[in-house]
């Protein structure tokens, strides 16, 4: 099992990367990639429930957990909830966070224009 902010690092990652590349003009988008985060620990919820502890970690062991952005995964893949897998996960968030930073600050004025013209949904037409 993978110490819970390897799950959030993991969650806001995979969001920061499909925030960036899939929805670009989300309100919000840092809210979004906390929300990310948080989705990926819901599944370790049964360590703080003060009821139905049993099912929440048979849910938690179940493959449906990787629903949860690769949460049963990442806990497979780090049994031994090392601090040292834990501290890479985060720079690599940190190091996804500054690509998606650094990208939208340099897109194109043509790709932004074209976005809010043909597939912002916001945008009255």
């Amino acid at each position: 099992m993978s110490i819970a902010i390897g799950h959030f690092v993991v969650g806001a990652a995979v969001t920061t990367v499909v925030v960036t590349l899939f929805v670009p003009g989300v309100s919000y988008p840092r809210t979004v990639v906390l929300a990310g985060g948080g989705w990926a620990m819901v599944p370790d919820f049964h360590q703080v429930s003060p009821v139905a502890r049993e099912t929440l970690f048979a849910f938690h062991n179940s493959p449906w957990a990787d629903l949860f952005l690769f949460h049963r995964t990442l806990d497979t893949l780090d049994a031994t909830d090392s601090n040292t897998v834990a501290a890479v996960l985060l720079a690599g968030f940190i190091l996804t966070t500054v690509v998606a930073e650094h990208r939208s600050y340099r897109t194109p004025t043509v790709v932004v224009d074209t976005y809010e013209t043909y597939l912002d949904i916001e945008t009255d037409q």
